[in-house]
């Protein structure tokens, strides 16, 4: 289960680096891409929920780093009104 980190540019250009425990987030987005803010969001908390319950199934108990950056990144949309979009940088 390798760790996965998406590197994105949010609408003020400030860069920004999602941890993920599962490559599995990787389903979510393609690098390059821009993306409605609620796309975004929704596509986090999506595929970080299913890096956790893949933890889950491996080791027995939920990954609280995915959950905590979910949580972090629902935050920080809330900064944003629909109108924007997040860009994709890379997926490594």
């Amino acid at each position: 289960m390798p760790v996965t980190y998406i590197d994105i540019e949010w609408p003020d250009q400030q860069s920004d680096r999602i941890y993920s425990p599962s490559s599995i987030i990787e389903d979510y987005f393609n690098p390059g891409e821009s993306i409605s803010m609620g796309q975004f969001l929704t596509a986090c908390t999506e595929g970080l929920e299913e890096a956790s319950e893949r933890v889950r199934q491996k080791y027995g108990y939920a990954c609280t780093s995915a959950l905590a950056e979910s949580s972090r990144i629902a935050k920080r949309c809330q900064e944003y009104d629909g109108t924007h979009e997040v860009k994709i940088i890379s997926i490594t």
